[in-house]
């Protein structure tokens, strides 16, 4: 299955956790914060290259993707990630066992 940033996600673009976007303005790569590229997902300052999209049944633009991801310390290694689109115009993202909302703040 070969799938778009179209089909799977929101639009590219700079997240931050939480409700709004930070008052001073956005810096990508900090802890709260999440930026995407299709298919490249960076949370913070791991950035993984996702494959392998599988629909979750019954959740609309909710996915499942292998990953291979770089850690902080440049090793690579592979992860499972769940991702999708956030009520809200953002994205969620299920990643070492931790869930995280974030909003969109810039396009």
């Amino acid at each position: 299955m070969t799938l778009t940033s179209a089909h799977a996600f929101p639009q590219d673009g700079l997240f931050y956790q939480g409700l709004t976007c930070p008052a001073e303005g956005f810096e990508a790569g900090g802890e709260q914060t999440a930026s995407l590229s299709f298919p490249t997902l960076c949370l913070g300052e791991q950035c993984c290259e996702l494959s392998n999209p599988i629909n979750v049944r019954d959740m609309d633009e909710i996915y499942l993707y292998d990953a291979t991801c770089t850690g902080d310390e440049e090793e690579d290694f592979a992860a499972r990630l769940l991702v999708g689109a956030a009520a809200v115009d953002g994205l969620v993202a299920v990643f070492e066992n931790t869930a995280h909302t974030y909003i969109r703040c810039e396009p």
